[in-house]
């Protein structure tokens, strides 16, 4: 919505993503192509604030920019951005290779994004600023923590959280044919100021289940290396949250209450959506 996310904070977003799938798999971003289609009466303005949101968070990721194209559109703006990276093949990650008993971690926390949105979509203050609504704007993707972990060969599965912890956990587990037990205890939950809560329709432990975007990193790792997973990766928190389990299906362990965790995040091809 651009009546609060500017063309700068579209330019930094629209990359940040696709790092974020890079730092997934464990891999280094090395190129990126940019594609823009827009109405004639608004290129001249954004395109240039567009690349410079682009290019601040390419420069931090050592990320160069080798071609793209713009064109005009007739109605409405589109975006598409492709990028290329690398990775040894015996420390690629994938959501495959979980297995029962391996223990599921987390970096930084969860839900301050989708808060940032509820903020953002409420208040409509392109001037407001929070931990919060940056998350939003300027996710940071976790690509170092992700090199981190792949080339110590300390993991057997992982994602990206984009589309909220239940979805994303769903994914990782139906791709690797198991199940998973969360903590609720245990979820980083997302600190918010006490006057921004008071705003929010939902608990902060929603947010971080199935609020998505916040680009931190899911892994499983073997209970007999979980000694080796640091409790800060270059001062990222790492959280233990759960464990995986023989049985198909997420759940979540609140207290002595054991209840299943339908998937409540963002779904790219539901009706509507």
């Amino acid at each position: 919505d651009l009546r609060y996310c500017s063309a700068e904070d579209l330019g930094w977003k629209a990359l940040a993503v696709n790092l974020s799938d890079i730092a997934a798999m464990g891999g280094t971003p090395l190129y990126v192509t940019t594609s823009i289609a827009l109405p004639r009466d608004v290129a001249a303005d954004f395109v240039p604030l567009f690349y410079r949101g682009l290019t601040a968070i390419a420069r931090k990721h050592a990320v160069t920019l080798i071609g793209g194209d713009t064109c005009r559109s007739l109605q409405g703006i589109f975006l598409d951005v492709t990028i290329i990276g690398e990775v040894e093949p015996r420390h690629l990650l994938t959501r495959q290779g979980a297995k029962p008993g391996d223990l599921i971690y987390v970096t930084g926390e969860l839900g301050g994004s989708s808060v940032g949105l509820e903020l953002l979509s409420r208040l409509r203050k392109p001037a407001l600023r929070s931990a919060a609504t940056r998350r939003q704007l300027r996710p940071e993707p976790r690509c170092s923590a992700g090199q981190f972990l792949a080339a110590r060969r300390l993991v057997s599965a992982m994602i990206d959280l984009s589309d909220g912890l239940s979805t994303d956990l769903g994914h990782l587990c139906s791709q690797s044919g198991v199940g998973a037990l969360i903590e609720a205890s245990r979820i980083p939950l997302a600190k918010i100021a006490v006057r921004h809560r008071q705003l929010l329709p939902d608990t902060l432990r929603h947010y971080a289940l199935h609020g998505g975007e916040d680009y931190e990193l899911l892994f499983a790792v073997p209970a007999r290396l979980s000694q080796r997973v640091p409790r800060q990766i270059d001062g990222l928190p790492v959280h233990k949250i759960g464990w995986i389990t023989r049985s198909t299906g997420v759940w979540l362990l609140d207290g002595q209450k054991k209840q299943r965790l339908r998937s409540g995040g963002f779904d790219h091809f539901a009706q509507g959506g």
